[in-house]
């Protein structure tokens, strides 16, 4: 399953959930929570259900038909997989499959891991990711975004253009290809 983060930020910025878009307008909550959720295809849909939520959200049904359809291109690809590490001790490598992660810990120390399962779905994974980002609520996180090159909240493109790093811990991800060192981050 994936989550449309583009479609998220709509449905927050209109104090909306699943819940209440379906309430509003009037799709049933199966079909709103299968589109979201990747369960059913977009060209599968009634085109009077996208009307209605595209109507709600306040965007044409081609945008969220557009929407839609690039999620449903993305959903092998929200993140490239990475090794997981720990100042410069590689902790593991994180595979990102179709529909569940997988975790190869190298190393299980409870301080140094931020996934406690050795594998999670991508519901799971995309929480964890989400909590290595600025929260979305920040008065200053349109700035935040642009200093990094992005133009909307996506935490998982917010990890890759960060490497995951936080204050808060020495926990970061290093990307194939990459030649980084844990000082490159305290620069």
């Amino acid at each position: 399953m994936r989550d449309t983060v583009v479609l998220s930020g709509k449905l927050k910025n209109k104090g909306l959930n699943l819940h209440t878009l379906s309430e509003k307008s009037g799709v049933s909550y199966s079909t709103v929570y299968n589109l979201f959720k990747g369960e059913k295809s977009v060209k599968d849909a009634k085109a009077e259900s996208v009307y209605k939520i595209a109507s709600e959200l306040g965007v044409s049904m081609d945008y969220l038909y557009n929407q839609f359809v690039q999620s449903e291109s993305d959903r092998g690809s929200i993140m490239p997989d990475f090794t997981l590490m720990w100042q410069d001790e590689e902790m593991g490598e994180v595979h990102i499959g179709e529909s569940n992660v997988h975790i190869d810990k190298y190393v299980r120390h409870p301080v140094k891991q931020i996934f406690y399962k050795d594998e999670i779905t991508r519901f799971e994974f995309g929480e964890i990711m989400r909590s290595r980002c600025w929260d979305e609520n920040r008065q200053d996180i349109k700035e935040l975004l642009s200093s990094i090159g992005l133009m909307e909240y996506n935490p998982f493109q917010i990890c890759i253009k960060t490497h995951g790093r936080m204050v808060q811990d020495m926990t970061w991800f290093r990307f194939e290809g990459e030649d980084l060192r844990y000082e490159d981050f305290k620069r």
